[in-house]
Order: structure tokens, then C-alpha cells, then sequence
């Protein structure tokens, strides 16, 4: 049975056992800023990084996502996968190969119709990605966004809907309370 749930971890570094969010459903790492931890998809639009996924072991079992032009370089590689064709990139002005890898996650999260979308270590202290997490969140309004953070609490996402930030403790309640 699909889950309802994913999370997306950022570029920031979490303190969390993420082991407890794949209870819930996948889990997307944003490039490998996180590499100590092991995931079931990844988004990667550098060479570099790319490479360094592909050596460290807790990326050997996840999913590397990249956009097309990469994808045909590394096409013989286990594990790296093209990203598919996400519907309103033009309009987002969003060009993969461009955009930060927690922009590519969100877009996979969504484009893979989750119900409930967590975000972890998600940075919007940068306006451009506060500006397109904003965006897709609008244009996705069906979808909750949970941006989870350390206190104090922010209120940058309150004037939307679907979306609203809470901490750590409410996001190992929610756990708890799935198992």
C-alpha cells in the first residue's frame, strides 16, 4: 500500500533519526549534505556531487535522481535514474540542472502525490527558495506541507493553507502515534 507520507530532507544538517520517518513512507535526500544517513531516493544535479554519492555507501541503495544531461553521462551507473519530466517547471522558472537539489526533492515529492509532504533541514532562509517552495506548495493545494524546525517557531508559511511548520517533538508524536 503507498503511504500518505514522505519526507524531504534540505541542504541544512537534522538531528533526527530518520530511520522513525521511513516508518511513515520514503524518505528524499537533497544532494549529500546529509550523507550520513541512508535514503530511498536522492536529487543530484552536479558532477561532483553525483560522484561522491556514488562512493559513499549510504547512498548505494537509493535512487540518484539527475536531470537528463547528466543522466547520459552516467547512464551505466547502478542506481542513478533520470529525473522525469515535472509538469509546470517552465512556469515555476525552475531549470533542474540549475536549481538547488532541495528544490529538485520538493518536486519529486510532490510529483510522486504524497499526501503530506515533511520537511526537514529544508532551508528558506534564501528568498529564491522560500519564493519557490511558496510556489509549488500554491500550485500543489491538495498536498500539506510540515515544515518541521528547531525553535524558535516560524511563521513564514502561515499565510498559506496547506502549509504550516511545527518542531521535532510533534513530528515524533505524529510517529508514535502512526506505529
Amino acid at each position: 500500500m503507498k503511504s500518505a507520507y514522505i519526507t524531504v530532507i534540505g541542504s541544512l544538517p537534522i538531528r533526527f533519526d530518520i530511520e522513525q520517518a521511513r516508518a511513515l513512507g520514503p524518505v528524499i535526500a537533497s544532494a549529500n549534505s546529509n550523507k550520513s544517513i541512508t535514503f530511498d531516493y536522492a536529487t543530484v544535479n552536479t558532477e561532483t556531487n553525483l560522484q561522491d554519492m556514488l562512493n559513499s555507501p549510504n547512498f548505494r541503495g537509493a535512487e540518484l535522481l539527475v536531470p537528463e544531461k547528466l543522466f547520459k553521462k552516467y547512464v551505466f551507473f547502478d542506481g542513478v535514474t533520470c529525473l522525469p519530466d515535472f509538469p509546470g517547471l517552465k512556469s515555476y522558472d525552475i531549470d533542474p540542472e540549475k536549481c538547488s537539489p532541495q528544490t529538485l526533492s520538493l518536486m519529486l515529492a510532490v510529483y510522486l502525490k504524497q499526501t503530506i509532504v515533511f520537511l526537514l533541514g529544508y532551508d528558506i532562509s534564501n528568498p529564491t527558495e522560500l519564493t519557490r517552495l511558496k510556489s509549488i506548495m500554491i500550485a500543489n493545494p491538495n498536498t500539506k506541507f510540515m515544515y518541521i524546525c528547531d525553535p524558535p517557531r516560524t511563521y513564514q508559511l502561515d499565510d498559506l493553507d496547506n502549509g504550516f511548520c511545527d518542531n521535532y517533538i510533534k513530528l515524533q508524536e505524529l510517529i508514535d502515534n502512526a506505529g
